[in-house]
């Protein structure tokens, strides 16, 4: 998308991130930030919306994911992992800090691993 059309969302931090995205990629060499922009680009009912379980099955102990959209808070996490997405519900973000782990935005996950590597998309 141009940056007229990323524009004319009415969400101005949305825009923000999806900039700052793009331009972790370009500087890192890391396509991973730009694949995850790319997504947030599109409509917001074709976002993802993972539950915790997805989470407990899919990402290793002490891993990382990243989920182009929300985190929803259905199952039970039992695993530190470190997530980062768009939002969280309250009951994901409680499940993940009882189990351990963090909740991060998209721009804090980026300082914690500007290449991308070992991070797991996840939705």
């Amino acid at each position: 998308m141009s940056l007229k059309q990323i524009t004319r969302k009415s969400n101005s931090e949305l825009v923000k991130t999806i900039n700052d995205l793009k331009k972790a990629s370009r500087e890192n060499d890391a396509p991973l930030w730009r694949s995850i922009a790319l997504k947030l680009e599109g409509s917001s009912s074709n976002w993802h919306n993972v539950n915790v379980s997805k989470l407990e099955y899919n990402v290793d102990k002490n891993g990382k994911a990243i989920i182009p959209g929300k985190l929803m808070g259905t199952g039970i996490l039992t695993k530190k992992i470190t997530v980062a997405a768009y939002s969280f519900t309250h009951s994901a973000k409680e499940k993940v800090e009882a189990a351990g782990g963090k909740c991060f935005t998209y721009s804090e996950m980026i300082k914690k691993s500007p290449k991308g590597t070992d991070v797991k998309v996840i939705g």
